[in-house]
């Protein structure tokens, strides 16, 4: 190799790596060379000779290490719309805050909405206040499944769904036996609003 200066090349290794992994863009020739302090005609020269030795993959400006090649390139994009009552039902108004992309590699490729929630109704089942539910946007249930549920009044909440009971109403059980033993909520009218699929917690 005729660029033998190997901090130069560690140093366009982790601005490759810091713009596809922090930034999830790919770094310009120009961008490379103000962050290394080289020129830009050093830096592509330096770019195509790591590309013959196998450091980096380079090609028509697209970068890759042996690390930014695992990368999931692969996402789909939620937005964050709130809370949810995990308790009796909450009037809310649906706002969208953000927008955030997840990958599909752990989420899956399904249409998704994120809320934060609210009490502690839903303990026993992982969901605590303040936690982050990841909710699929799908308005029929199997039996067990935790749904985001609104009542005939547009008031919603996060509950267990157990089917229909005799009387056809449709039944949300709590589950926090310490606060809310075998305590229920049936509805005449219930429309559901998605399916939480995922919780994002600090631990």
């Amino acid at each position: 190799m005729r660029y033998k200066d190997q901090d130069k090349i560690n140093k366009i290794v982790q601005i490759i790596e810091y713009w596809r992994l922090k930034e999830g863009t790919e770094p310009t020739i120009s961008q490379i060379a103000a962050d290394a302090n080289m020129s830009r005609s050093c830096v592509h020269n330096y770019l195509k000779e790591m590309d013959e030795k196998g450091i980096i993959s380079y090609s028509r400006r697209h970068y890759d290490t042996s690390k930014t090649e695992m990368i999931s390139e692969e996402i789909t994009t939620a937005p964050v719309c709130g809370t949810v009552k995990c308790g009796d039902p909450q009037l809310e108004e649906a706002e969208i805050y953000e927008y955030v992309r997840l990958p599909v590699s752990i989420f899956g490729n399904k249409e998704m909405y994120i809320l934060k929630a609210k009490g502690d109704s839903m303990e026993d089942a992982g969901i605590e206040e303040g936690d982050i539910v990841v909710v699929e946007n799908r308005q029929y249930p199997e039996k067990n499944e935790i749904v985001v549920a609104m009542d005939e009044e547009g008031a919603n909440t996060l509950k267990r769904y157990k089917g229909t009971n005799e009387k056809g109403q449709a039944t949300l059980a709590f589950e926090n036996e310490r606060k809310y033993k075998g305590k229920e909520i049936h509805l005449d009218q219930m429309r559901i609003q998605g399916i939480a699929r995922f919780v994002i917690k600090k631990l």
